[in-house]
């Protein structure tokens, strides 16, 4: 008995929280059971008022009509239509009030005040209004006293000011929640989408480069006197970059994986250098040169230009293959301006389905800064400027230089 107890419980709070969510409201389910206690109380203690149990009557009855709506309610998935709670409620309010008022003051007409409540809160404004008219028209034909009448007439309004000041209560919390589940589904969604871009640029760079090396192999096997040895360092280098890639998409992945949260080092402007050297011994035709201290950049920042280079470096081989390619890197202590330029290939244009140009404005966005992408002098040119607090201070730079190994 006391395991079941504890399950009723539960039982009678859930069916009385989805009453509210069929009403589009959130109401904790003590507010229903709080009337439904009022209610019945005010009845009951209403029978002891006027000596009912001295003197038994069917009038005894009367609190169980007021019980009943709440029982029907409480019993039932479906929700109790208002004119069936105000119904039942009135009738057993006015079968008390039949025997007249009990005293100086008398519980019964805060039945309807608690009905009138419950029900504005429940079914809105108007529908309170009507049932708020329905309970004074009620006491003026019960009540014969015009004073008792006025003062009972006002504990009616006052039910029917509090159930609206908890109908515009709950409304506005379910507008907030609402608002935050908009909120966590628009955060997941640019979530998705951070790690779209970070998986494309990834996996677009790092194919790219891996089929040059393929490509160099190949070469070097098919020559009339093959070079067994550059095939193989080609092959070996594009298995350590397809390595390389691999582990990074697994961490940006894992991100969407639940439990403990792992911290893994992100590449950021300072492994620049690096990412065009991988480029060049692949065979791509390229040149950077930079300026200023890269490490000192935010990390935000280092990050998104790192992922622009590797997208404009991967969209330069698939477009223009073969042709040279510039890349100027210049960090400042008040903004970072980036330049990749390589020739336009007129034999080879994108078939307008990538997303590359897409996540690179989106980057540039969220860093606060400018991207213009397209055609300039000939040349395709990607130019970005992101403006930042702090960063890199002029040095003599790094420049990496142009050819295959």
């Amino acid at each position: 008995m006391a395991v079941r107890a504890p399950r009723v419980a539960l039982l009678l709070r859930d069916r009385i929280e989805s009453g509210g969510v069929q009403r589009g409201l959130i109401y904790p389910w003590w507010i229903a059971l709080s009337c439904a206690v009022l209610s019945t109380g005010a009845a009951a203690l209403g029978v002891l008022q006027r000596d009912l149990l001295a003197d038994p009557r069917p009038m005894l009855l009367a609190p169980v009509l007021v019980l009943l709506p709440y029982l029907l309610q409480f019993s039932q998935d479906r929700w109790v239509p208002w004119w069936v709670t105000l119904g039942l409620t009135g009738a057993g309010a006015a079968w008390l009030l039949t025997d007249g008022l009990a005293g100086a003051y008398d519980l019964v007409p805060a039945v309807l005040a608690v009905v009138v409540a419950g029900v504005t809160a429940t079914d809105g404004l108007r529908i309170g209004a009507v049932s708020g008219g329905i309970a004074l028209v009620l006491l003026v034909a019960m009540l014969s006293l015009e004073m008792a009448t006025a003062f009972y007439g006002l504990e009616v309004v006052l039910g029917f000011f509090v159930g609206a000041m908890l109908r515009w209560q709950m409304r506005a919390l379910v507008a907030e929640h609402a608002a935050r589940e908009e909120d966590r589904e628009r955060a997941v969604l640019a979530e998705r989408q951070r790690i779209a871009r970070e998986v494309h640029d990834l996996v677009a760079h790092s194919l790219s480069v891996t089929m040059l090396h393929v490509t160099g192999a190949r070469r070097a096997l098919a020559d009339d006197e093959p070079d067994v040895a550059d095939a193989i360092e080609a092959l070996g280098d594009a298995e350590r970059i397809g390595r390389q890639a691999m582990a990074e998409i697994r961490r940006t992945v894992g991100l969407l994986a639940e439990g403990e949260e792992q911290r893994h080092p992100l590449p950021g402007a300072a492994d620049i250098p690096s990412l065009i050297d991988d480029a060049r011994t692949a065979g791509v035709d390229i040149a950077l040169t930079c300026e200023g201290d890269l490490a000192s950049l935010p990390p935000t920042v280092g990050l998104g230009v790192y992922r622009i280079v590797q997208e404009s470096v991967a969209n330069a081989v698939k477009h223009a293959a073969g042709r040279p390619v510039t890349v100027e890197l210049v960090a400042r202590s008040a903004s970072t301006r980036l330049s990749v330029r390589n020739p336009l290939d007129e034999r080879r244009r994108s078939d307008g389905r990538g997303s590359g140009l897409g996540g690179m404005r989106t980057r540039a966005e969220q860093l606060g800064g400018v991207l213009t992408a397209g055609p300039s002098n000939g040349s395709w040119l990607v130019d970005l400027t992101v403006p930042h607090r702090g960063g890199g201070t002029p040095h003599r730079g790094c420049v990496v230089r142009r050819g295959w190994r």
